[in-house]
Formats: C-alpha cells, structure tokens, sequence
C-alpha cells in the first residue's frame, strides 16, 4: 500500500498543491455529489433530462478541464481494469481523422448513392496538413467534406464526421463490417434531394447533436458547457463513466482514502432503472425511444428499451437484469451465450432461484418458471437476434420473452 501511494506521488505530486483546495471544497459538498441514490425512480427518463439534473452522468458536459485526471492516473491503482478496459468497443468508440478498423490507413473507396458519387480520399503526404477527404459528386458538381473523426469501433461499423465551410456534419456514408468494410448509407439517414449537394454530405449537427454524438463517442468532448473537439479525448476513458476523477486521485495520494472514494461516481450507487438509464444515455433509454418514437424494428439497436419491456423487469426493475451484472464495461463483450446461462438459472432453476421484488409479474411471490426445453444457451431462443439491413448486421433482441416460431418483431 505504501508503495502504491508513493507511486501516487510521483505522478501527481506537481499537482498536489494545486488540487488540495479542490479536494477540501469536493469533500465539503461530497453529500451533494453523491445525490445520484435518491428516492427510487420508478420510470426511464431521457437523457437530456438526467444529465442536466445530476452532478455527473454520462454527455453532461459540465465539469470543468481542470477537473479531470486522464486514464494513466486510474491506471495507477486499478491496472487490471484499465488494461482490459481499452479491449473494449466503448474505448475505441472513435478515433482522429480517418481510420479503418479493418486495417491501419483507410483506403480509397467509392460508393453511388443515387445521384450522387461519394469517394474518399485518404491521407496524401503530410498528415498534419492533408486531411482525408469524402467528396460528394454529381455530374459535374461536387464538394467535399475533411474527415476530422471516425465514430465507431468497427464491430457494426464506422461513420465519418466532417468539417465542411466551418460546419460538422454526420457522413451520409458509413463504412460496414457487413459489406467487408464497404460503404453503404448512415444509419437514419434519408437520400437528399437531388442537386441538394450539402444535404448529400451528411447530416449538419446542431450544437445539440453535436455535443451529444461527441458525448457518447469521445471523453471530455464538452467542458464547463464549452465544445472542445481539439482536446477531447477519443473513445470512453475511466473518467466517460465515472466522471473527472483528479479530487479522487489527489485525495488518494494525501492517503484520504475514505473520503477518495466518495470524490468519484461508482455507477454502483444507482437503483435498477437509473443503472439501465446509465448506459442508456448513449445506448437510448426506453424514454429516449419513447420521445424519439423510434417503434421501428430497427429498435432492437437500443439493448436499455428493448430490456424494460421483459416481463421479468417488473416496474422497479431488477439489480440481477440490469446490464452490468451480465456485461463487465471493463472487458470486452463476450459472445458466446453460453457465458449468460448462470445468470438467468440464478433465477430460472430448480434449485429455486430467488424470485424478483413481489411488486413485480403479477403480485405473487412464487418463483420464476424453468425453461422445460433446455438449460443451457437460454439467449438464443429467449434473446433472439435480428437482422437490421439498414446496419448490415444482426443485434441480440434485449426483450426476454418466449418467441413462437413465426413471431414477428415486436416493436413496442
């Protein structure tokens, strides 16, 4: 312990004096940073609404620079965690200017799209001066658009973002694991109109959209309420979940150790709905579906939505069913289902699993129904998998149910 302390101070020992006064005025208001375990919430709600509300959650945008500490510090004392953390989907959820994930430089790809002609040009000689380029043509018209990001890991597949005349744009084109890196039309996106040459290179982001597109793929991307692409952080760091973390460390390095703990967020603190919210600021909570009325079968996307909707959520929710207690956001996602078999026979079992809070299913306190077909693989009959052609991609359908054969999707 000491000599993890002393490690401690040899790298923030600069900032120490610095932070100090940070630190007493953190611990003096740590009652109200830890407000998050309030009364129980008993529906979703948006996102807009939870970050503009809360101290910390995920796209608030509110802390300031000086607040946060960078991953090498949490490195530091939780090495394993970091270590696999970087493995994961959320870590590479973006990166500077263009990069494929299928391979170290992106090549040059073209793609029709209607009227309109899309190629990207990759990096010429200076990469400091000669940006990526996706240039939209039709006939003998054309314009273009420098990529500065690419959003995505690359599991589905990568978007572009675009600096044009002074505006970001979301590329009307994304490149999809599906078509082996090929390009195809964004999600969400509609053809523009012919002749509608800026319609045709992508969506213009509001400061709205903006920030919170940036929010769910970059850490730090808005500080103190300001947009800061140059400093932003790419992919999700400790500090995208857990918040500014330098009153955590600097406390921990003054050995305050209890109080250190309470100048972070641990997601653990939250109630069932609000932990799904949590992960539902970027992967949309059932209220931002319900807002947004996205009741198409392309909801299947959206794992926080599609999960409220099991009969075995109940009203309040369920700690066993929220998504971390089957998806570890420090490792990367695991694929086989037979890994998720413990977790629905520690309800679902003839060993008699603990039934669900007794306001949930009908009111009984009786105990939850084993599956007569099987007891292993439980997800791929009762988690099915969907094929979203807009994605070119299958996603796992998060509403547990029995499916009949023949079912259509549900969509609400």
């Amino acid at each position: 312990m000491q000599r993890a302390h002393s490690s401690w101070r040899s790298i923030t020992a600069h900032r120490v004096g610095a932070c100090a006064l940070l630190v007493l005025c953190c611990l003096a208001v740590r009652h109200a940073l830890l407000a998050q375990s309030q009364a129980p919430v008993e529906l979703s709600e948006i996102t807009e609404y939870r970050a503009f509300t809360r101290n910390w959650w995920p796209t608030t945008g509110a802390p300031p620079p000086e607040a946060y500490a960078g991953s090498r510090a949490c490195q530091q004392c939780h090495a394993e965690k970091a270590l696999t953390q970087r493995m994961t989907p959320m870590a590479n959820a973006s990166y500077r200017s263009a990069v494929s994930a299928w391979g170290a430089k992106l090549t040059a790809t073209v793609v029709r799209n209607g009227p309109f002609l899309y190629h990207v040009v990759p990096q010429a000689h200076d990469p400091k001066r000669d940006d990526p380029k996706l240039i939209v043509s039709s006939g003998s018209r054309s314009t273009s658009g420098n990529i500065i990001w690419t959003f995505g890991a690359g599991v589905v597949g990568q978007t572009f973002v675009l600096e044009s005349k002074d505006k970001i744009y979301d590329a009307m084109v994304t490149t999809y694991r599906g078509l082996h890196g090929g390009m195809d039309i964004s999600p969400a996106h509609k053809q523009a109109q012919a002749g509608d040459l800026e319609g045709a290179l992508g969506e213009y982001l509001t400061p709205r959209l903006r920030n919170r597109c940036f929010g769910c793929h970059t850490t730090a991307s808005t500080m103190k309420g300001r947009f800061d692409p140059e400093h932003a952080i790419p992919g999700i760091t400790c500090e995208g979940c857990h918040g500014p973390g330098l009153a955590h460390v600097v406390a921990a390095n003054m050995n305050q150790l209890e109080d250190a703990g309470t100048l972070i967020f641990n997601p653990r603190s939250l109630n069932p709905i609000e932990s799904v919210d949590f992960c539902g600021a970027c992967h949309m909570t059932t209220a931002d579906v319900v807002e947004s009325k996205l009741f198409v079968p392309s909801n299947v996307r959206f794992p926080p939505y599609r999960l409220e909707k099991s009969l075995c959520w109940g009203v309040r929710g369920d700690q066993r069913l929220v998504c971390s207690a089957c998806h570890d956001p420090h490792k990367p996602l695991v694929q086989e289902a037979s890994f998720y078999d413990s977790r629905c026979l520690s309800c679902h079992s003839t060993q008699g699993g603990q039934p669900p809070h007794r306001s949930n299913f009908d009111g009984s306190n009786s105990a939850p129904k084993v599956c007569p077909t099987a007891t292993t693989n439980c997800t791929t009959c009762h988690m099915p998998k969907y094929y979203v052609p807009e994605m070119h991609a299958n996603f796992t359908d998060h509403f547990i149910r029995i499916v009949r054969p023949g079912e259509p999707y549900p969509v609400q």
